[in-house]
Formats: structure tokens, sequence, C-alpha cells
């Protein structure tokens, strides 16, 4: 059993009969982590955001998120790509061989893309490389978008 202070709460507020959604929360709940589908910023440690639905690459931040919990992590991102759903690294760290290779250490296995922002907005950066993600998973969203965006609108963050 996990203790109380390693489990992680994540949020999500969209269908849940989504294959994705399906996929990571059973992983969730098999970690014995929370799965919350109401907005509170006071719980929520996590956010799983639906940006293209289209699309199939899931973004993963590394402070916070993949480095809150590695084995969890390394387990959902191969269930990820075995699904058929491209994860990859999203950070808002500046992009220096320092940064990277803490980063490339622990997902070396993974072989997954990785992406330093350098503090830039992560879902605009993304867009100008032209990748649209499918789902963010982070513990910052305004790292990802502006408060306007209107993603955070239709994940009922707004």
């Amino acid at each position: 059993m996990r203790d109380a202070d390693d489990q992680i709460t994540f949020f999500y507020s969209c269908d849940p009969e989504l294959e994705i959604f399906k996929l990571i929360g059973e992983s969730i709940v098999n970690e014995e982590h929370f799965l919350i589908n109401f907005y509170d910023e006071f719980v929520v440690d996590i956010y799983m955001l639906l940006d293209r639905p289209k699309s199939k690459f899931i973004a993963i931040d590394w402070d916070n998120t993949i480095s809150a919990d590695k084995e969890f992590f390394l387990k959902l991102i191969k269930k990820l790509q075995k699904a058929g759903y491209p994860p990859f690294v999203c950070t808002l760290r500046a992009p220096d061989k320092e940064n990277i290779k803490e980063i490339k250490g622990v997902l070396e296995e993974t072989n997954i893309a990785i992406y330093l922002t350098d503090g830039k907005p992560k879902r605009k950066y993304m867009k100008e490389l032209g990748i649209n993600v499918h789902l963010w998973i982070d513990d910052f969203y305004p790292g990802i978008c502006a408060d306007t965006c209107k993603m955070l609108a239709r994940n009922k963050i707004l």
C-alpha cells in the first residue's frame, strides 16, 4: 500500500469513456494514486488536459510530474507507446546539457523525445514545431497556455 505522502491526485474533466482516459485512469488506480474530475487547485497535483482529440501525441511534463513518481511514469510511458499514443517530455526548462542530461538518464530506456521550451508557453511552442497535442499531463497548467486559452475552458478550469 502506498504511503499518503506518495499519492498523487490527477485531475481530468473530459469524457471518461475516451480511450486515453480509460488507459491512464486504470494505471493511476492500479498505482494507488487518485483520479478526480472536479477542479480544486488545492487538491490537484497533476492535470490531464485534453487538447486535440484527433492527435495521438501525449505531452508529459518533467518537474513535479514525471519526477514526482518516476516508476509510475516509466510504466505509463511504455503503456502509452504500446497503445499507439506517442508520449514525449515537454518542459519549461532551458535547453542546456545539464537539464537534458538528468531527463535522458531517467528516460533512457523509453526512447521518447524531449522538448525544452526555455520558459515559452508549451502549447504555442509545440504548435510552432507542427505538433498538435492530444493530452497534456502537467502539474502547472499556466505553463501550457495563457489563462485565456480555450483549452482550459474546455477542461473546466476557467
